[in-house]
């Protein structure tokens, strides 16, 4: 064989052994990346510490009841909103519970107003407690 026919030979062989190595796909979209695995979500539980806590639709005594915890249930915690914790109880069901009244929370149970006096303008009295009227809101 001659150079001359030689050379278009080898071109071609080695346009085909280079070809699949390439792989240059046209008028198809490149496949998505692999998603990244979720990092595994925190999930801090809690227990409730006293009998009939209120589960409500807010982070506020005046927010509708949606449903009672048990003591000793186990909550998992969403978020904090002041004293106002945002959990999912073990059926799924979400809403605000007191602070005070779960475990791992640094926060004062709400007391009622002790003493005659007036209340101090905002509904607490000057150790920032509750008023009875408030207090009984949390419960109702």
């Amino acid at each position: 064989m001659s150079r001359r026919t030689l050379t278009p030979i080898l071109a071609l062989l080695l346009a085909l052994a280079i070809l699949p190595a390439c792989s240059v796909s046209i008028g198809t979209k490149p496949a998505p990346p692999a998603p990244a695995p979720a990092a595994a979500p925190s999930s801090r539980t809690e227990r409730v510490t006293i009998q009939g806590l209120n589960l409500r639709q807010g982070p506020s005594s005046k927010s509708a009841v949606i449903g009672g915890l048990d003591r000793d249930e186990m909550v998992t915690v969403l978020e904090r909103q002041g004293n106002w914790i945002r959990v999912r109880t073990a059926d799924g069901r979400e809403g605000f519970a007191y602070g005070a009244y779960l475990t791992g929370f640094d926060i004062r149970p709400a007391k009622p107003r002790t003493g005659k006096g007036p209340a101090a303008p905002g509904g607490a009295d000057a150790s920032g407690a509750l008023t009875e009227e408030e207090e009984q809101e949390l419960w109702d």
